[in-house]
């Protein structure tokens, strides 16, 4: 980084092991500071609220008794939404990136990345706000740069964009939808051919990211 800031950041997992790692690693770092260190999600929120001051950015567990990762980034970016969160976990599927990302995430990565890459999240996530990986770009593309695309787009295909940010399969998004089962294809398959993309977690990071799908911090 090219500043003399100090990152703060908070490290939450149930693993000992793993915190003690994550500790271990980043004290590497003159740039970084770990000032909170928790067990699970309850554990994190404790002690940021009881912080003298707040972290910047938090690396976060998915899988945590108590209170998981899911539940803890949704309450921190309530609370204190300029936190960045970064999402640790083995859970590496589009649907664990399409929950995470909207719900205020500025990262998600494998637990066994590399010291470099995680450094490099975090300093990204600090100074812009969002950290992709090239596993996620996968999903994103260069369609999130182009937000006029928006305006070709019909009323149905923007009403599936915002279903498919839910925890909803095809079949069930139909149903809300009160379609058949190959109009939702349809609709997919059109997107794709728009937003040149591929796959259903680029289509709702796209809705996320456009403001088509607002984040949990936007709602507020």
């Amino acid at each position: 980084m090219n500043t003399n800031k100090i990152i703060s950041i908070a490290i939450a997992d149930d693993s000992p092991y793993v915190r003690k790692g994550l500790v271990f690693t980043m004290n590497t770092y003159n740039d970084i500071a770990v000032d909170i260190v928790a067990e699970d999600g309850i554990d994190l929120l404790e002690k940021i609220e009881s912080a003298p001051k707040l972290p910047d950015v938090c690396l976060l567990d998915i899988s945590m008794p108590r209170m998981d990762g899911y539940e803890a980034l949704k309450r921190i970016k309530e609370t204190w939404p300029h936190i960045k969160v970064i999402m640790l976990s083995i859970h590496y599927n589009e649907f664990a990136i399409i929950r995470t990302f909207r719900d205020g995430a500025s990262g998600f990565l494998p637990k066994e990345a590399a010291p470099s890459e995680l450094y490099t999240a975090i300093t990204q996530s600090y100074e812009t706000g969002l950290y992709h990986t090239e596993v996620t770009n996968q999903f994103i593309n260069l369609a999130l740069q182009n937000k006029s695309i928006i305006t070709d787009l019909t009323d149905k295909e923007i009403e599936f964009l915002r279903l498919a940010c839910l925890d909803l399969n095809y079949k069930q998004i139909a149903e809300r939808m009160n379609v058949k089962a190959r109009t939702i294809d349809s609709y997919r398959d059109s997107l794709f051919a728009k937003l040149k993309v591929n796959s259903r977690a680029a289509l709702a990071v796209f809705a996320i990211k456009t403001g088509i799908v607002p984040t949990i911090s936007e709602k507020k």
